[in-house]
């Protein structure tokens, strides 16, 4: 039974994996602080690293093209171990939801509104996500294709920008460092946030295209938000150098550079505004994924009475997972990838070989 019957295509598909990567561009500090100058080519080392864990999801979404994740665990692992397996994903969508809830308030207090309490900017902001969540999956993804491109243009437009403040030189000395640094930079931005693209495990039933068709329209959002964070990555490290390792947000201080003349500066603006719409959709797409993973472990049949108290604890959850930015800096380049590879690639593959075990893409092949 679906509790939201709400369809969406599957170009806007694309671009709503595409947008929710491109959101993460606050994230590129937890590894460029390691990978330093090396940063642009971990970034693409760790885009390979995340293919399998893109084909294992792609996998589940052809062999149950009708069920969700939390549905799929209870037909794979039964009633019981199933719901225990979809309560550990809860916990993992609610802690995604609340980090970046908390990254954006961290960053527009920061940025543009310091003297206004942190409990204002993230009330605010959830009742704007509480409302697109209780409209269902399509007002949720609706203007994914306009913020994906309004990202893009400002990702080019700041390149060009900024070329005036790019030095070549910045990119060395290049493949220097300990081979250690490379594994773990691959592995942070595999998971943090390539991996995390495994929440739409949640959405694909909603989808109106062919279940055949999925994994192309996956796979090409995956490669413009990729290669989104790629150019971001790129462009930072061109014009910060060596340096990119000091700043908590390298594209804000990139984009402070910029000052065309006198009477066009502060670009950095447009970052801020770009950012804030980006986290909008992702904290939206995160929230949905949560509520809709609690409605369907209870057996709900409608998931609009939750939206109001789960925005709640998220808020307070927000407020106790970190005591500061620092911290969670450090927790994203040293704990957290392991935590998030067990949810987004260990226990997806263990869903496919339990179904392998149980011959279950057999009996689906009559609904495939």
């Amino acid at each position: 039974m679906k509790i939201d019957k709400g369809k969406i295509s599957g170009i806007q598909f694309m671009f709503t994996v595409a947008c929710f990567l491109q959101s993460s561009s606050l994230l590129t500090s937890f590894f460029t602080s390691i990978t330093k100058q090396d940063s642009w080519i971990v970034t693409i080392l760790g885009f390979i690293v995340s293919i399998p864990s893109l084909l294992i999801y792609t996998y589940i979404m052809k062999i149950f093209p009708d069920k969700n994740l939390v549905e799929v665990n209870d037909i794979v692992f039964g009633p019981i171990i199933g719901k225990l397996f979809s309560i550990v994903y809860l916990w993992f969508f609610m802690t995604l939801s609340s980090l970046n809830i908390k990254d954006l308030g961290d960053f527009v207090h920061k940025t543009t509104m310091q003297k206004t309490p942190a409990i204002i900017i993230l009330g605010i902001f959830m009742l704007l996500c509480a409302w697109a969540v209780r409209n269902g999956i399509e007002v949720v993804t609706r203007y994914s294709m306009f913020f994906t491109l309004i990202a893009i243009f400002i990702v080019i437009s700041t390149s060009f920008l900024t070329m005036n403040q790019m030095k070549i030189d910045n990119f060395l000395p290049m493949l220097n460092q300990p081979r250690m640094i490379y594994i773990q930079g691959a592995h942070i931005i595999s998971t943090i946030p390539f991996g995390e693209v495994m929440v739409f495990l949640m959405i694909h039933p909603n989808l109106e295209i062919e279940p055949k068709q999925r994994r192309k329209y996956y796979t090409y959002g995956f490669i413009i938000g990729g290669l989104t964070l790629l150019t971001i990555v790129i462009r930072d490290t061109a014009v910060l150098g060596n340096t990119i390792k000091i700043f908590a947000l390298p594209p804000f201080e990139t984009l402070r550079l910029i000052s065309i003349y006198s009477g066009l500066s502060r670009i950095e603006v447009l970052f801020a505004v770009s950012l804030i719409m980006l986290m909008f959709f992702k904290i939206c797409i995160l929230y949905y994924v949560t509520v809709m993973s609690i409605a369907y472990i209870f057996n709900l049949k409608s998931f609009k009475s939750l939206v109001i108290s789960v925005g709640i604890i998220i808020i307070m959850y927000s407020f106790s997972i970190y005591p500061s930015i620092i911290v969670h800096m450090n927790s994203a380049s040293k704990t957290a990838p392991f935590q998030w590879f067990m949810f987004e690639t260990i226990l997806p593959f263990i869903t496919i070989i339990v179904a392998k075990i149980r011959k279950l893409p057999k009996l689906k092949k009559g609904m495939i």
